[in-house]
């Protein structure tokens, strides 16, 4: 099944009070930005114990991952919420101190096999953003579009949250239309009833 497309780049911050993902604004789940790329890489232990002169032993468990994401755009707002940063009404201050919180983050692949379209979400439920960089470039004799590239640390949940289970580090399902989709992934961020 040969990948086609990627879209709706969504997250939403943990509540570890309530364990569950902050309230939604207007009942919208926050999104990223309009997504061009996303590529998941998972880290896994290589540890191995030696006995008789073989390996008795061998530890393969999950132990973190990356996700980088390119977005077109983060807005001033949304930047200042996925990095922990102030905001007062139009200026964003970073500071040495500004700690980013964990959040749940996921998108749509557009998939299609045999002709057949369907759509794939990717759901990290614990991530924390640990760099964005926004490309800038002058004006030449042609005008060349510029991106935001999103880098976070992947973490599988050390506690119950929104109806998850403690180990959870992703989770993904097709479905065959593109509303399905979204309505997954939208309930997968929306705090558990």
């Amino acid at each position: 099944m040969a990948s086609i497309g990627l879209r709706t780049a969504k997250y939403n911050p943990i509540d570890y009070t309530t364990k569950k993902y902050k309230e939604l604004k207007d009942s919208k789940v926050p999104v990223l930005g309009r997504l061009i790329d996303a590529k998941i890489s998972e880290d896994r232990n290589s540890t191995k114990l030696y006995a008789d002169d073989i390996i008795a032993e061998k530890d393969t468990s999950f132990k973190g991952g990356t996700v980088t994401i390119t977005v077109d755009n983060v807005t001033d707002e949304t930047y200042a919420e996925v990095k922990g940063c102030t905001i007062t009404e139009k200026e964003v201050t970073d500071n040495s101190e500004d700690i980013a919180p964990e959040i749940g983050y996921g998108h749509i692949v557009t998939k299609i096999y045999k002709g057949v379209k369907s759509y794939k979400v990717e759901f990290l439920p614990r991530i924390q953003i640990t760099k964005i960089t926004a490309d800038r470039k002058t004006k030449g004799e042609s005008i060349e579009y510029n991106t935001v590239s999103i880098e976070a640390s992947i973490m599988e949940l050390e506690e119950e949250i929104n109806g998850m289970n403690i180990g959870d580090w992703k989770k993904s399902e097709t479905f065959a239309t593109l509303a399905e989709a979204q309505t997954y992934l939208d309930g997968l961020l929306t705090p558990s009833k």
